[in-house]
């Protein structure tokens, strides 16, 4: 019985020394794979630590990359600027060159016209002052190709060729007006045409307004009021460049400046927009001065050949 006992005790403790050693294998097992996963989890951890280091490099680098992007496009946008004002600023000098050359063209050509105005008046002037009392009228007058101060009337039978005289022989001391200064009348008009060459249009207003002013009776008094029409154009004040214009057909209906002048109003009411009114305008200098300059540029505007 003992014996048997005894057996017992030692398969009873055998299985306490197995199950003990058993037990602590396992603990060994679980210690090590806590440790694996411990391991894994730093692994994964430096490779998001990673990972996220190098996206965010990348992000870096794109918006590095849309920076300089953007700034070349900046400096693209920079250098057509430039290219864009420089041809501005050419563009502007040409047009500055060709309002001078036309102003230029105006002044001339109202020179000549002025030359031959003088000449007519001259001549008309002469040949009145070369009428014989009693004749019935004055001579035919000389042509006008020539000089006509020196184009002396054929002499009335009977009587001798008078010299020339001036305007104020003919007229008795009691009925003369006083006669202004030529040169002076002269001058006082070419300072207008100065201010207006000179793009100073509100001296030249001012300039042919004390000309007409006081020269009202002047043969260049209708060239004046339509200068100041056109510089008040010039300026840019179009509807003083009407009433200026209207004022000079009014006042001075035969003028040959007249033509000029109403196509000036044309101008200046396409300017203001009014597109009916301009056209209007446009028909009647064509209508009324089909052999002039201004009729052509009238009916070209008008597509009318």
């Amino acid at each position: 019985m003992r014996a048997k006992a005894l057996v017992r005790s030692l398969i009873a403790a055998g299985c306490v020394a197995s199950f003990i050693h058993a037990a602590h294998a396992g603990l060994f097992d679980d210690e090590e794979a806590r440790k694996q996963i411990v391991q894994l989890r730093n692994q994964v951890a430096e490779q998001q630590r990673v990972i996220d280091q190098r996206l965010g490099e990348l992000e870096a680098q794109a918006r590095n990359r849309s920076i300089i992007d953007l700034f070349n496009q900046v400096e693209t946008l920079r250098s057509e600027f430039a290219r864009l004002r420089g041809q501005l600023e050419l563009l502007q000098n040409e047009l500055e060159n060709a309002q001078k050359r036309q102003r230029d063209l105006y002044v001339d050509l109202d020179g000549r016209l002025r030359k031959i105005e003088q000449q007519q008046e001259a001549a008309r002037a002469a040949l009145a002052s070369q009428t014989p009392p009693g004749s019935g009228g004055p001579l035919p007058q000389p042509p006008l190709s020539g000089d006509p101060l020196r184009s002396a009337p054929p002499a009335v039978a009977g009587q001798a060729a008078a010299p020339l005289q001036p305007i104020a022989s003919a007229v008795s001391p009691a009925t003369s007006a006083p006669v202004a200064d030529p040169a002076q009348e002269q001058r006082s008009y070419d300072q207008g045409l100065e201010h207006f060459r000179a793009a100073r249009y509100s001296e030249s207003v001012t300039a042919f307004q004390i000309f007409i002013r006081n020269y009202p009776r002047s043969p260049l008094a209708s060239s004046a009021q339509y200068w100041i029409g056109n510089s008040l154009y010039a300026a840019r004040d179009f509807r003083g460049a009407i009433a200026a214009q209207r004022q000079l057909l009014a006042q001075y209906p035969d003028s040959n400046k007249a033509s000029d002048a109403l196509l000036n109003i044309a101008t200046s009411q396409a300017e203001l927009g009014e597109i009916q009114a301009a056209r209007g305008t446009l028909q009647e200098v064509a209508t009324k001065y089909p052999n002039t300059e201004a009729g052509v540029k009238a009916r070209q505007r008008l597509g009318i050949r």
